[in-house]
């Protein structure tokens, strides 16, 4: 049972997608984030560094723990820049962790091929590990195509035999480029954000339901470090996944858990009853978000706790 607000908020994001999911159109490409100018909040330090060529914004808190922090790889499909969505969430992770926050603020465009995001990402931590991170505690969180790019990352840094991130939290994650899950079938006009109006019939449409990314270009959507769903895990740290129930890519989640499990990785996976698509940062005045962050919270204070 969702609250009362929520039903109200998936209500009116019904509406205001309605127009793009009528005529197909991919929301990320679509509708751009208003990118005012910045400011941080009064008690926290914030600094843009430039990390083997790409800006990573560093938000720290007062007083924040010296030994961890905090990698941010976030979503927006390669065609949205860090936002205000975004900082708000890296704001949230400060205060809710005392830890700084790192966010790789790759570069964007519709004309990106696989691997141009990845790589680049994957250049940033290292550099980040190499340089300002190094004997640090880091806790990667990535959301949609950003836990893609973290997840692909990591699989990197294993196959190199470099360390990885101490522990992992993944949203909503999109990482099965083949949509091969049967949410998109089952979510084909639950999701607020990506279903099909109730007048197309899911038979006739589902090459929009399982939408394949530009970005894929020439690679197969099975290779494993551009569809990390298809990879396996061992030697992976602690995670932590969450999705909402209506989301359309909800089963990418499932098969990173049961992936992760067969793995003997430690993984919790949380399913916020009727909840979409990136609920966390979307929509985080939210009761169900308010409990996702707090689960988020005491997720990195347990993984800090069992590295001192």
């Amino acid at each position: 049972m969702i609250s009362l607000g929520a039903r109200i908020t998936r209500a009116i994001l019904r509406a205001y997608t309605y127009p793009y999911r009528k005529n197909h159109k991919s929301l990320s490409r679509s509708i751009k984030f208003k990118n005012k100018p910045y400011r941080p909040p009064k008690n926290c330090c914030y600094e843009v560094a430039n990390i083997n060529g790409t800006s990573v914004e560093i938000l720290t808190p007062a007083n924040s723990n010296s030994n961890a922090c905090i990698v941010q790889f976030h979503g927006g499909g390669h065609t949205q820049a860090m936002n205000g969505m975004y900082r708000k969430a890296a704001e949230r992770l400060c205060n809710l962790t005392n830890c700084a926050v790192y966010s790789i603020d790759y570069k964007i465009g519709n004309e990106l091929v696989y691997p141009s995001v990845h790589n680049e990402c994957y250049s940033a931590y290292v550099g980040l590990c190499d340089d300002r991170l190094k004997d640090k505690c880091i806790i990667a969180i990535g959301d949609s195509f950003g836990a893609n790019l973290m997840l692909s990352t990591c699989l990197k840094l294993r196959d190199e035999n470099n360390l990885l991130p101490n522990a992992l939290i993944v949203l909503s994650c999109f990482i099965d480029l083949a949509a091969t899950g049967d949410s998109y079938k089952k979510n084909c006009y639950r999701d607020p954000l990506y279903s099909l109006p109730k007048n197309q019939c899911f038979e006739c449409n589902e090459q929009f339901i399982r939408r394949k990314t530009p970005y894929c270009g020439e690679t197969s959507p099975f290779n494993k470090l551009l569809s990390p769903a298809y990879a396996e895990y061992y030697d992976f740290p602690n995670m932590l996944i969450q999705c909402g129930e209506y989301e359309t890519s909800a089963s990418d989640s499932d098969m990173l858990y049961l992936k992760a499990k067969s793995a003997g990785v430690s993984a919790t996976s949380t399913e916020y009853s009727g909840m979409w698509h990136d609920f966390q940062y979307l929509t985080p005045f939210l009761k169900e978000s308010k409990n996702a962050w707090k689960e988020i919270s005491r997720f990195v204070k347990s993984c800090l706790i069992n590295m001192d």
